[in-house]
């Protein structure tokens, strides 16, 4: 039975491997980081299971402008197979004549499960809490 540190290193893990599928639209493999069950969850938009998951990503993260996610300050709560954590992220545009530009800061609220295949994301929710200009192709009446 792993260590509580190294259950934390290892969604630490998860949450890296994350950010660097979405950056390089990798987004089955990113999908493949979700239970079966498991749901996506932000104010413009959500999903649920690795397939769903997928596709949103697809449909919505344009290739342009470039972008890149940063993750810092997770909290991590370990509860035997199942563990909560709040972790603040950063995602930065490549705007054309603008240089890099921070688009939003927030906060991933996740539930985690240990699974055969490691730590999996149950739940992802994302909250802005600072948010300027997403370049997301969601619909006109989901956009705020």
């Amino acid at each position: 039975m792993p260590t509580p540190l190294e259950d934390k290193e290892a969604i630490r893990e998860l949450f890296s491997g994350y950010c660097f599928r979405m950056d390089a639209f990798q987004f089955k493999e990113l999908g493949e980081l979700f239970t079966e069950d498991g749901e996506w969850i932000a104010p413009y938009s959500r999903a649920r299971g690795p397939a769903e998951i997928a596709a949103l990503m697809a449909r919505n993260i344009p290739a342009e402008p470039r972008r890149k996610h940063f993750i810092m300050n997770s909290l991590i709560q370990l509860d035997g197979d199942r563990a909560t954590a709040r972790t603040s992220y950063l995602v930065i545009l490549q705007a054309a004549g603008a240089g890099l530009v921070p688009s939003v800061a927030g906060t991933y609220m996740d539930v985690l499960v240990r699974t055969p295949d490691g730590w999996r994301f149950h739940e992802r929710r994302l909250v802005h809490d600072l948010a300027a200009t997403l370049g997301l192709n969601v619909p006109d009446a989901q956009k705020s």
